[in-house]
């Protein structure tokens, strides 16, 4: 009878258990240890596990885009340079359109004086000027030839009067084309300030620091700047010429560098590892201010920078390719 229990227990042992999905066991000589987990457990287990996958993907991708858009310093001073060339050399042509006036003047004086002699040295306006095409009004100005004189020589007067004329307008044109452009060109920023990818934009975010309750920060905030992140110490550049008014720690930007670049516009570069200038230092666009760290109110090493336009700060992604905006348009112009 002792039997019939045993086979009971083992009949029942023997029986699939739904409530179990899967059983591991390891056996020791001297204990065995099993674990039983349930279907709904299981399911647990894998959708942990490819949400865990899913996510290293989903961060390799994005360090790998992120690594894509990361432009080295020296890449960017490079361009910047470059537009600065493509600038000088239109500078260069207006430059030579003036030496070109300046030697038809002369010209123009050398043949005058060499027809009457003893005739009042003729009066040279200065670069620039208009000069006239007729004889009308033309006070304080070279007189015309004698209408008696052979008509070969007049013939040359008359064209090198035009050519004179032709040429003074070219210059006063590019003058006056390149007049503005080279004043925005200087005192508006222009170019990015450093080398990175852009981690966080202007406008509504989430705050980085909503979880910190007690110093009653909220879960969305404004960032008035953008970001640029970067690895530690990467350099970082004035965006246009200005003076330097702040060069040291500020509040919650950190270390950080104020450039004020006109009465109206200046630029706020923050949470620097180490600052480059000091106040009521006058930089160009491009000169080395600083180099990124995290200092201040920072979640990682980068670089937070603002454009403020009346004390008030506005988006400063546009402001990052104006010059080469600039420089296209006004080599379609030419």
């Amino acid at each position: 009878m002792s039997s019939q229990p045993e086979r009971r227990r083992a009949l029942r042992s023997s029986r699939p258990d739904t409530g179990r999905w899967l059983t591991v066991m390891v056996v020791f000589s001297h204990r065995t240890f099993r674990w039983s987990l349930t279907r709904r457990l299981m399911l647990w287990i894998v959708g942990i596990l490819a949400g865990f996958s899913a996510l290293a993907m989903i961060g390799s991708g994005y360090g790998f885009w992120a690594t894509k858009k990361i432009m080295s310093f020296s890449r960017l001073q490079q361009q910047t340079r470059q537009q600065q060339e493509q600038l000088r050399s239109t500078l260069d042509q207006a430059h030579q359109l003036e030496v070109e006036m300046d030697a038809l003047r002369a010209q123009h004086a050398e043949l005058l004086k060499l027809l009457d002699p003893n005739g009042p040295a003729p009066s040279i306006p200065p670069p620039g000027s208009p000069m006239p095409s007729s004889g009308h009004g033309g006070g304080g100005h070279a007189p015309l030839p004698h209408p008696a004189l052979p008509p070969g020589t007049r013939a040359r007067i008359a064209r090198l009067q035009s050519e004179l004329d032709r040429t003074t307008q070219q210059v006063n044109l590019v003058s006056s084309r390149m007049e503005p452009i080279l004043w925005a060109w200087s005192h508006t920023p222009s170019i990015p300030p450093t080398a990175g990818y852009l981690s966080s934009g202007f406008g509504v975010r989430i705050s980085p620091f909503a979880r910190n309750r007690d110093a009653g920060d909220r879960i969305l905030g404004f960032h008035t700047g953008i970001d640029i992140a970067n690895s530690l110490d990467t350099p970082i550049q004035a965006t246009a010429d200005g003076v330097v008014e702040h060069a040291g720690p500020f509040d919650n930007y950190g270390n950080a560098v104020v450039i004020r670049h006109t009465p109206e516009i200046e630029t706020l570069y923050a949470h620097m590892d180490k600052v480059a200038v000091t106040v009521g230092e006058h930089v160009s666009r491009g000169d080395i201010i600083g180099y990124m760290g995290r200092t201040g109110d920072a979640t990682g090493v980068h670089l937070h920078y603002e454009v403020r336009i009346a004390g008030k700060p506005v988006n400063p992604t546009p402001y990052l390719k104006l010059q080469r905006q600039w420089l296209s348009g006004l080599s379609r112009a030419s």
